[in-house]
């Protein structure tokens, strides 16, 4: 499609838990980093491509060293620490946001493009991080195996759209997938006057 560098940050290692919704990996791989799997199977797609593995946790002491040689950032993280993190990372340095989020058997998918004034950022839809962390991850909430493989590749949608500058940018609305009814509902999401990228904004 064109892509000429993708980076792939992620500590964990494989787990047999993963096998359901992650088909990149097969059993062979479990215990091996998940980073550095994904990048070398993606050699073999598209050898000519720039890869790079970052085996390790995203914090607000490596985000900018690593994020700051990508133009688009796309999120699949499992906790909201996280998320806002690259949120205001990537309003601060002006970066296209494509994040994605899954529960049960719902997904989200939202694209911030804070090159323009005009978008809204994660707060404007959560403002604070939510009190019970220890619920915010897959184990906890539990995922049904395709929904991830529908959020992930509808992000890889909004990617190639924003590369292009083709099609109705997802900016400015949330996507929301209910995998059990099977329906798409695309939800307006307006920019809060009191939240934290309309302070930086003005």
């Amino acid at each position: 499609m064109g892509i000429g560098k993708i980076g792939i940050i992620d500590k964990d290692k494989v787990e047999i838990s993963n096998l359901s919704r992650q088909i990149m990996f097969a059993t062979n791989d479990i215990k091996k980093s998940k980073s550095l799997l994904a990048i070398n199977k993606l050699k073999k797609i598209n050898p000519d491509i720039n890869l790079l593995s970052y085996k390790k946790k995203l914090s607000d002491k490596n985000i900018n060293k690593i994020a700051k040689n990508f133009n688009i950032i796309v999120d699949g993280s499992d906790n909201f620490r996280t998320r806002f993190l690259i949120n205001d990372y990537c309003l601060k340095n002006k970066k296209i946001l494509v994040s994605g989020a899954i529960s049960k058997f719902d997904g989200q998918v939202y694209t911030f493009n804070f090159t323009k004034k005009n978008s809204p950022c994660l707060r404007c839809f959560i403002p604070k991080i939510p009190y019970n962390l220890d619920m915010d991850n897959c184990e906890y909430e539990g995922i049904l195996g395709p929904i991830a493989g529908i959020v992930g590749t509808i992000q890889a949608n909004e990617v190639a759209k924003e590369v292009l500058g083709i099609g109705n940018t997802l900016c400015g609305y949330i996507l929301i997938i209910d995998a059990l009814k099977l329906t798409f509902r695309k939800v307006k999401l307006n920019k809060r006057s009191n939240c934290y990228c309309y302070e930086k904004k003005k």
